[in-house]
């Protein structure tokens, strides 16, 4: 196949991406944690991408007395930086986290870092994954991983749903039928926070009323507001745009665990 040919093919062109090295990235934190801890997750991820060049926001959110849908939808309000990792670690991240998802990205819309797991945990995730691939058409074995990287204006189409941490599931399926790239990469151990309260509710609200477009109504003033000026712009002595904690919302009661009990 000549060059022409390829750049003729639909296919080609539907699976190209373009490559995003410098691209600026939004840290999305829902947690649980107590503050100083959720800062100690985050802080090693923001110097990282600092040193690489690349712009960096950081927006901690609070999930106590709210839900998954409604914190990310607040932590990705105002967000404009091209990439966004939506994470639930509850341990620092670390290059060996990030690197991998930076790479797959140039060629996909979102990334899902796959932690390692022993023969018994693999199975559990392989029986896991049948539903979500049978119905949903996720094939991903790792599906509640902490380490997810999204290309913005793709997760920005995508109308969330689920209060649940089946918003996870939700997201991917979402993005498979509406054409978009995913990616799985092997990343090292990391713990995140799951929530399977209202679970099946989730899967049946998806599976029978799927939203695919987005509410019209106003949307709400971003929690997600830079502190005040340590240099000129706003800007701390690294050049990073600070972003402070966005409060937390008071109309749900969800239980979090860290156990992965998805069917």
């Amino acid at each position: 196949m000549t060059t022409s040919d390829a750049s003729d093919d639909p296919i080609e062109t539907h699976i190209r991406r373009e490559p995003l090295p410098n691209a600026g990235i939004r840290i999305i934190l829902l947690t649980d944690l107590p503050n100083e801890s959720a800062e100690a997750v985050i802080a090693p991820l923001v110097d990282y991408i600092a040193a690489l060049g690349r712009p960096v926001e950081r927006c901690i959110v609070p999930v106590e007395g709210s839900d998954f849908r409604r914190s990310l939808s607040r932590g990705l309000e105002g967000a404009c930086l091209p990439l966004v990792l939506a994470t639930t670690a509850q341990e620092p991240w670390t290059k060996a986290h990030l690197d991998p998802l930076l790479k797959a990205i140039d060629h996909s819309d979102h990334v899902v870092g796959r932690r390692p797991a022993g023969r018994w945990e693999d199975g559990k995730r392989w029986l896991g994954s049948l539903p979500r691939r049978l119905v949903f058409a996720v094939p991903l074995l790792d599906v509640h991983s902490p380490c997810r990287l999204h290309r913005l204006e793709k997760l920005a189409v995508i109308p969330l749903q689920s209060a649940s941490s089946f918003l996870d599931t939700e997201i991917l399926a979402k993005a498979t039928f509406l054409g978009q790239l995913i990616a799985e990469v092997d990343v090292p151990p990391l713990r995140g926070l799951t929530r399977f309260t209202s679970w099946w509710l989730d899967w049946n609200q998806l599976l029978r009323h799927p939203q695919f477009q987005r509410s019209s109504g106003p949307a709400e003033e971003s929690q997600c507001e830079h502190e005040g000026p340590d240099g000129p712009g706003g800007e701390d002595q690294q050049g990073i745009p600070d972003v402070v904690e966005a409060g937390p919302f008071q109309d749900d009661h969800a239980q979090g665990t860290d156990e992965l009990r998805e069917g």
